[in-house]
């Protein structure tokens, strides 16, 4: 909310011009008036003496700045009274407020020296909600048209809408711009992201999804990484960047901490010799994780394979292929073991093409028919 202008004790005159430290309404009852004029020099002290001003504090240039749609409040003893300012004229040492949309008591004021809590609510300072029928949000005046707050945020009851009149679901943006909605932390400047529930079976907050751009590695560009991430554990504990199952890295990468399950797969480039055109190649398949190597085997007939392979692959899977190069010949395989392979021919001489496939180890075999099951 606004500041408010002035809050502190005042002195309430019935009638006639207000005076230092005092103010004047204009009728017999507070819910009736129409007017409210205010002395230029605020209300500063209450006591036995009566009130009196400061002569080193004018307020009248906050008054006449003030402008129609401000609100003024009053509470006196335990009641309070709300006026909205129509509009504002000043005079010699006071500045009066033509006021309408009168609440509160009808109480009528006590001349004299009273405590008052006055205070004023600058135009614009906030919304207010207004039963129109159909529960728009409105400024303070409501004014038809005036620019006001429904004129971009409308409320049916149910949905909100920023930017349209007819929302669809529960929040509906809508702009002209590519980007609708924009997320900001002041708290962590490198990270902004928005977070997921569900409703709980206790009170306790339980946030498991998030999608986040991070920024940690302190781009100065802002350059960073969109993070999609889940929290599984069965626990209190919510989820955050370090949660990530999929990263998409500034430069394009995507890594995925899981199984991705597609129709199709594929990788699609710049035509490499065709200008114009692009080349798109799918993804060899299989009923098996499965791993290869290829080269040539010579002579000694050795084919020695990675020695990550052994903790890669299941040792039993193991299968090569074999082409002769330069003649028929017939080669075969005489040995097979994690880290290598003996190769022999019949002709004497060993010169081969060679393709070894394995599987690769899983925490479980893939399962390439299996049955929907429905609940």
């Amino acid at each position: 909310m606004a500041q408010l202008y002035q809050n502190g004790f005042g002195y309430l005159s019935g009638s006639g011009t207000p005076s230092t430290g005092s103010f004047v309404i204009n009728n017999a009852q507070w819910n009736l008036a129409t007017t409210i004029s205010i002395h230029d020099i605020p209300f500063d002290n209450f006591g036995p003496g009566g009130i009196t001003g400061s002569a080193d504090a004018n307020f009248s240039s906050y008054y006449s700045n003030l402008g129609p749609g401000s609100v003024i409040f009053l509470n006196y003893s335990e009641s309070v009274w709300s006026y909205d300012v129509d509009s504002i004229s000043d005079s010699t040492g006071y500045t009066t407020f033509t006021v309408t949309n009168l609440t509160g008591p009808a109480i009528s004021p006590t001349p004299g020296v009273r405590p008052i809590i006055f205070n004023i609510l600058p135009a614009g300072a906030g919304a207010q909600i207004a039963n129109d029928a159909n529960n728009r949000v409105l400024t303070a005046t409501g004014v038809q048209g005036a620019i006001n707050a429904e004129t971009n945020l409308v409320f049916d009851g149910t949905n909100l809408g920023v930017g349209t009149a007819s929302p669809l679901l529960l929040a509906h943006f809508k702009s002209g711009s590519d980007a609708q909605i924009l997320i900001e932390s002041d708290i962590d400047t490198s990270i902004a992201g928005v977070l997921f529930k569900t409703e709980d079976s206790d009170t306790l907050v339980r946030i498991k999804g998030g999608i986040y751009f991070d920024n940690s590695g302190g781009d100065g560009w802002g350059r960073g990484d969109f993070k999609i991430a889940l929290n599984n554990a069965a626990s209190n504990t919510n989820v955050s960047p370090s949660d990530a199952i999929v990263t998409i890295e500034q430069g394009g990468t995507v890594t995925i901490t899981g199984t991705l399950n597609a129709d199709v797969k594929n990788f699609d480039i710049p035509h490499p010799s065709k200008e114009g055109w692009r080349l798109r190649y799918s993804v060899l398949e299989g009923p098996e994780y499965g791993v290869y190597i290829r080269g040539k085997v010579e002579k000694d007939g050795l084919i020695t394979l990675p020695d990550y392979w052994n903790d890669l692959i299941v040792e039993n899977s193991i299968s090569v292929q074999l082409t002769p190069i330069g003649k028929a010949c017939s080669h075969y395989v005489s040995s097979v073991s994690p880290e290598q392979i003996t190769v022999a021919c019949a002709c004497g001489e060993v010169d081969a093409y060679y393709t070894v496939f394995a599987e690769r180890k899983h925490h479980e075999p893939l399962i390439t028919e299996y049955k929907i099951i429905t609940e």
